[in-house]
């Protein structure tokens, strides 16, 4: 039962992450919103939830965020660079990559030693209001973005406006949520079943945590990202990457903190700065040449490599 619970996960998160992008892409053209902000936006948030429901458990959510958000841009976009190179836009290359790279070295900078525990870090109750005051701006920036695409889409068009019917927003609509849920759904079987059959196979518990529970957060942002490479739209490929870490660590880990102080072991400080590294890397791709080559997705794909063989060894 495992072994097909499995197999129907894995279908469920390829077919509807097809699902998820063509809903998607009808909205953009319905709408006339950009595609890069459907990516930041509405697959970036629907992709997240897994790391929303990790949050309930304070004691797992900030190491759970930084595993997901490594893997998000390591292997993720490693991988869909390796396979099709990835065209950054303008918008991206000078906003939204520079943002990601400041919320965690933002991060980075709030985190302090526990005065009563020198064997912890906390990310206060202050620290957590803070992200949600940035994560709030961020959405600002969000809507003033909608509007100028609208704006340049109505300028762009032939006809002073464009009627669509209900009948096509609404399928488009069910495409994009039934995708989003689907997507999740799937993710979640695989996770389930995946550690359910390891540990019967005598894998070890810390390989499982390292591997399937870390990476089973990053498969929602997968599965959508390189269903978008595969479409072309690179625009929603890599918004819904780095639109998910910026809410991953604004949203989730500031309403987590907000609500009641994260502790955590020191150790895991390692894993903040290797998110702020590998964002740093991802920002002088996308700066220097305008596009992810294969070379560049394999130092990526690399990187995380080396980190997941580090997070073994070390834990």
């Amino acid at each position: 039962m495992n072994y097909l619970l499995l197999v129907i996960g894995l279908i469920l998160l390829v077919k509807c992450a097809d699902y998820m992008i063509d809903g998607a892409v009808e909205l953009t053209a319905i709408f006339g919103f950009s595609s890069l902000f459907v990516g930041l936006s509405i697959t970036a948030l629907g992709t997240s939830a897994p790391e929303a429901a990790v949050s309930s458990y304070p004691s797992i959510s900030f190491g759970n965020i930084l595993g997901s958000n490594i893997a998000n841009i390591g292997l993720v976009i490693g991988l869909g660079a390796l396979i099709w190179t990835i065209k950054a836009r303008e918008s991206t290359i000078k906003k939204e990559t520079p943002f990601c790279l400041f919320v965690a070295i933002l991060t980075v900078l709030m985190v302090r030693d526990d005065w009563y525990g020198r064997s912890d870090a906390i990310l206060s109750r202050l620290d957590g209001i803070i992200l949600l005051a940035l994560f709030s701006l961020y959405i600002c920036y969000l809507y003033f973005m909608a509007r100028k695409d609208r704006m340049v889409f109505r300028l762009d068009t032939d006809l002073p406006k464009i009627e669509y019917s209900r009948r096509e927003v609404f399928k488009s609509s069910v495409f994009l949520v039934v995708g989003i849920a689907g997507v999740l759904i799937g993710a979640h079987l695989i996770v389930d079943n995946a550690a359910i059959i390891a540990r019967r196979l005598g894998v070890s518990e810390i390989f499982i945590s390292v591997t399937i529970i870390a990476l089973g957060t990053s498969l929602p942002e997968m599965a959508t990202s390189l269903a978008a490479m595969k479409k072309g739209e690179h625009d929603i490929a890599i918004g819904n990457i780095v639109g998910s870490n910026i809410f991953n660590i604004l949203f989730v880990l500031g309403l987590t903190a907000t609500i009641r102080p994260i502790r955590f072991p020191l150790l895991a400080f390692k894993d903040l700065l290797i998110v702020v590294g590998i964002s740093a890397i991802l920002f002088v791709f996308v700066y220097t040449r305008s596009k992810i080559s294969k070379k560049e997705g394999g130092t990526l794909l690399l990187f995380y490599t080396i980190y997941i063989v580090f997070a073994i060894i070390r834990r």
